[in-house]
């Protein structure tokens, strides 16, 4: 079971007079200099019937229903330390406001790297990674932030910290904590620090990219790759200034990488180009960075993403491209992921025609088993749920609320079934 200590109400420096989120003028922003003094403000906001809203490198205040009320913004800008790290065991210990790049500095001068991506990477945080559930295109291969995570101290509103897991991967005893916080929003605690797992740096990379044009030809290439899927780290398709591409990512010993860029180029059957190694890296960061957008970009956009049966993934491109030509408009961005069976898209809403979105995308839950608007304007997000309909477990995520949180302090009204 968890460890738990409490913290006395300290509270934090006001280091900025106020923070927007989906047009709700949150309030101030408090950025604790130590864990001790974010727990300490957070029991004081929680005493006075504050609602905290927790922020890392802010790359990601779009995903989430419109906030419930005012309260204060409890940043981590300054919880961005290595607390403990050993090479030889391949474990890292930091704190949430460590960003992804300067963790990734540090594990790359000792030859290891954290196997994720995120768009902004000098901005988005490991705390922030983890609350969101952020995960790239390398998740086909590597799997996500919540596969690493071996331990974490997590504070709560009655100023207690508690601590889960450890800083051995084989860690059996008791319930695996870290995982539930994993995609919780930061509806039930503020990640304070993360204990992760890192791998070694791979021996090579390289990334086929292949320029099939139209989205049939595109289909085709996926079709013709599928059976070296296995061996990918990513695998997408993307429509990108209105052009699609294919590209394959692999990662290992370079003898292996050269022999699968071979395959790939040979049964392609569309021209293709290959990047190796800084040059693959930076392609797949441009991209990603491309369909994010910038991070206080704050135009009439909407992101959709839709999960289903990877088989159906190719399918339900076809799908999206008919309701968003129903609704008079196309997609600016697409991006499927055919292995984990992800499409996602941008669409630019310039007219302003909330409705109009609003009916893109009732008509796209119909199509398939799970819709998230990740980023819409708040005149969108006040027509539906942004998560979607409330699952099954919608029982169990609210008794875990009351359990946690009971008062709703933390993040009201932003997560499923608007917990």
């Amino acid at each position: 079971m968890p460890s738990e200590f409490s913290a006395d109400p300290i509270v934090a420096p006001v280091e900025t007079a106020g923070l927007t989120i989906d047009g709700v003028a949150i309030g101030p922003v408090l950025a604790p200099a130590d864990p001790v003094e974010l727990a300490g403000a957070l029991a004081a906001a929680g005493d006075a019937g504050q609602a905290v809203y927790p922020v890392g490198g802010g790359t990601a205040l779009a995903l989430g229903n419109i906030p419930e009320r005012e309260g204060i913004a409890l940043s981590t800008r300054h919880l961005d330390r290595v607390l403990d790290y050993e090479p030889a065991d391949l474990v890292v210990s930091v704190e949430a406001g460590i960003s992804l790049a300067a963790l990734q500095r540090l594990l790359g001068e000792h030859g290891q790297w954290l196997p994720v991506e995120a768009p902004w990477p000098e901005r988005a945080t490991l705390g922030g990674m983890i609350a969101t559930a952020r995960a790239g295109p390398r998740r086909h291969g590597s799997g996500t932030m919540r596969d690493l995570l071996v331990g974490m101290v997590v504070s709560h509103p009655n100023g207690s910290l508690t601590r889960s897991g450890g800083m051995v991967v084989k860690n059996v005893s008791g319930f695996d904590m870290p995982r539930l916080y994993h995609g919780s929003l930061g509806t039930l605690g503020v990640i304070v620090s993360a204990n992760l797992k890192v791998l070694p740096l791979p021996k090579a990379g390289a990334t086929v990219v292949i320029d099939a044009g139209d989205l049939d030809t595109a289909k085709a290439v996926v079709g013709r790759l599928r059976p070296v899927a296995p061996d990918a780290v990513a695998l997408e398709a993307m429509m990108l200034d209105g052009r699609w591409r294919v590209a394959v990512r692999f990662e290992g010993r370079a003898a292996g990488v050269d022999r699968l860029v071979s395959l790939v180029v040979a049964t392609a059957g569309a021209p293709a180009s290959v990047l190796m190694n800084r040059e693959s890296a930076s392609w797949w960061q441009d991209a990603l960075d491309a369909f994010a957008g910038g991070p206080d970009e704050a135009v009439e956009m909407v992101e959709v993403a839709a999960t289903v049966r990877p088989r159906d993934t190719m399918a339900l491109v076809d799908r999206i491209l008919h309701h968003c030509r129903s609704e008079g408009g196309s997609p600016e961005l697409v991006r499927v992921s055919p292995g984990v069976g992800i499409v996602a898209f941008r669409w630019d809403l310039a007219g302003g025609d909330h409705d109009r979105a609003s009916r893109l995308i009732g008509a796209l839950r119909a199509d398939s088993d799970h819709t998230v608007v990740r980023s819409a304007p708040a005149g969108v997000k006040r027509l539906l749920d942004v998560w979607g309909p409330a699952p099954e477990t919608i029982d169990i995520q609210r008794a875990l609320k009351r359990h946690f949180d009971p008062d709703r302090v933390l993040n009201p009204g932003r997560f499923l079934g608007r917990i």
